[in-house]
């Protein structure tokens, strides 16, 4: 542990009214950190995924991985996140100025020197030795702590192993005691026709509290699908949040200790397979209650051109759920781009614009709809 013990961080989510952002460090998404307003940012705590090249490369250069700190920095600000990695192996070089260094290694050393306040995240099960040597010399260096993701959809305990011991021995080979890690339970995509028993649920959480009084504990998951197809051309279609719902059964099941809730805000947890995303339809998404509003267009966005946004966003505005444009930053960029104060942009800026206006919902639903409101 450092000599001098670090500010501790705040707010983290240690009770059932705090939020956790799932992002990658795409342009919206960042942006709608960056105008995310006081009282979001008073009950969130974001898990900024930083993305690699659709094609691996090997070795990455150290200025284009400081140039991806640079941008999440000035979204963040001094709020606290959790760093963790998508599409990059731990492993992979980053040719620096120092020499070949790790990626992760990399990517603290360039969030601490710009005064990021961050925890180390590491999957559960899934880590390679140089994943969690990184994590752990973070951890050590830092003194703030480790985030425990546990994918347990995806991730099975090897034959004759409990979960328990799985985390247990994850926090060994950290050097890590319960109280100082946050345990984040992610189910990841939630498919419509993916039965979760909540019973089930509960009783696999209450086998992971055993291990100690975990600083956080957090549920998250999507609904959200890779694909829009399942809403029709030209229409406003609606996207139940079975993440929501499941997180509210989950609280009132009696549960030794209702975990906080984190989602994907309105993106699916993995970037298309391929490039074919760039013919999709344009779409908006926006939160409404326990389900997810898609004004999707009608023909491919490359040949439809950006205008078609304005046509959505008319749709969205002229509909009962939404909720003012002064309401979140998004939704000032959803009515500004329907009553033609703004140019439509880009597939990013509406990525951010249903980022914003989500991450606001969440917030204000967890202060006055969750366990305990």
């Amino acid at each position: 542990m450092p000599l001098i013990q670090p500010e501790a961080l705040a707010p983290l989510p240690v009770s059932a009214g705090r939020y956790v952002a799932v992002l990658q460090n795409k342009k919206g998404e960042l942006e709608a950190l960056q105008h995310a307003s006081g009282d979001a940012w008073s009950r969130m705590t974001p898990l900024l995924e930083f993305v690699g090249p659709k094609t691996p490369k090997d070795p990455l250069t150290g200025s284009s991985v400081e140039s991806w700190v640079k941008k999440a920095s000035a979204a963040l600000d001094s709020h606290p996140t959790y760093i963790d990695v998508l599409r990059l192996d731990a492993s992979a070089s980053v040719q620096a100025r120092e020499g070949l260094q790790p990626v992760l290694s990399h990517i603290y050393a360039a969030a601490r020197k710009r005064r990021m306040r961050f925890l180390p995240v590491v999957p559960v099960g899934e880590a390679t030795e140089a994943h969690i040597r990184q994590v752990q010399a973070a951890a050590l260096a830092d003194g703030h702590g480790v985030g425990l993701r546990y994918r347990i959809l995806r991730w099975l305990p090897p034959t004759g192993m409990s979960q328990r011991e799985v985390l247990e021995t994850q926090l060994e080979q950290l050097s890590q005691e319960p109280e100082s890690c946050d345990l984040l339970v992610d189910l990841e995509y939630l498919d419509e026709d993916q039965e979760i028993a909540i019973d089930g649920l509960a009783s696999q959480f209450d086998q992971m509290l055993v291990v100690g009084n975990w600083r956080s504990v957090v549920l998250m998951g999507t609904s959200m699908p890779r694909m829009m197809s399942i809403v029709e051309q030209g229409t406003v279609g609606a996207i139940p949040r079975r993440e929501w719902d499941l997180w509210l059964a989950l609280g009132a099941s009696g549960i030794g200790r209702v975990p906080a809730f984190g989602d994907y805000a309105v993106q699916h947890p993995y970037p298309p397979h391929d490039s074919t995303g760039n013919n999709g339809r344009a779409n908006i998404r926006y939160t409404a209650g326990n389900q997810t509003l898609v004004a999707r267009g009608i023909g491919p966005a490359t040949q439809e051109g950006p205008e078609q946004y304005q046509r959505l966003c008319q749709q969205l505005v002229e509909r009962p759920e939404f909720a003012g444009r002064d309401y979140s930053w998004g939704d000032g960029t959803i009515q500004d781009c329907a009553e033609e104060l703004i140019e439509p942009g880009s597939r990013n800026a509406w990525r951010g614009a249903g980022t914003s206006h989500h991450m606001q919902v969440a917030t204000d639903q967890l202060q006055h709809q969750g366990p305990g409101s």
